[in-house]
């Protein structure tokens, strides 16, 4: 299993301190979902830009054979599109692309291709939450909301999915009670989860005093 990633940061504080993280799960080659920082994926502080990213930098290629050059997006995409028409029930070849499209700051793109993905197995946890994590970082949070409560009925305790849900909840939504609500069940679960004094700490200061 590989390590998990925090990926998306549209939030941040005044001056000079951390950013909320809402994570991005990456599932494996393999097919099988793993909450991972595999791939094209290191840890960041910001989300990058819609198309924003340098083109291909970091970025995970379909296989290719020894000595052979570096596709450009276009190339790859294309690649992805024919592996999934080629083989329209095999959730892998969507998934994949939709990785690569959201590597590559292309929100819109990548939750279309994790709706097939998802579609194709709705078991994926992972990919439930990315496709979440899309709509959140597109502004569409309701639809964020409502992903991840799909992602909990698939497993409710999805540790990257409940940070998720705090962010939303905090950032999105201003909903603070729901927010700590889901705080609280993921420190129960896991209180050594990565930011997550970093977010209690932005959840309490951005907060209104009262509520």
């Amino acid at each position: 299993m590989r390590k998990e990633t925090l990926i998306t940061a549209l939030v941040f504080f005044v001056l000079g301190s951390i950013a909320g993280y809402v994570f991005r799960a990456e599932s494996s080659p393999g097919g099988t979902g793993l909450a991972s920082g595999g791939g094209a994926n290191t840890m960041t502080d910001a989300a990058s830009p819609a198309g924003g990213t340098d083109p291909g930098a970091g970025s995970v290629n379909p296989a290719l054979p020894p000595g052979h050059p570096a596709l450009s997006d276009a190339a790859v995409i294309k690649t992805f599109e024919d592996q999934a028409a080629r083989n329209p029930q095999d959730p892998n070849p969507p998934l994949q692309l939709a990785n690569y499209l959201y590597d590559h700051g292309d929100f819109n793109r990548a939750v279309t291709w994790y709706q097939k993905a998802t579609q194709l197995d709705a078991k994926n946890v992972d990919a439930s939450t990315d496709l979440g994590t899309c709509y959140f970082n597109l502004g569409r949070y309701d639809e964020a909301l409502k992903q991840f409560q799909r992602s909990l009925t698939i497993e409710p305790r999805h540790q990257p999915t409940l940070y998720n849900l705090v962010v939303v909840n905090m950032e999105g939504k201003h909903d603070y009670k729901a927010a700590d609500q889901f705080w609280q069940t993921l420190h129960r679960l896991n209180p050594s989860y990565p930011k997550l004094d970093e977010l209690r700490q932005k959840l309490d200061e951005s907060r209104p005093s009262g509520q």
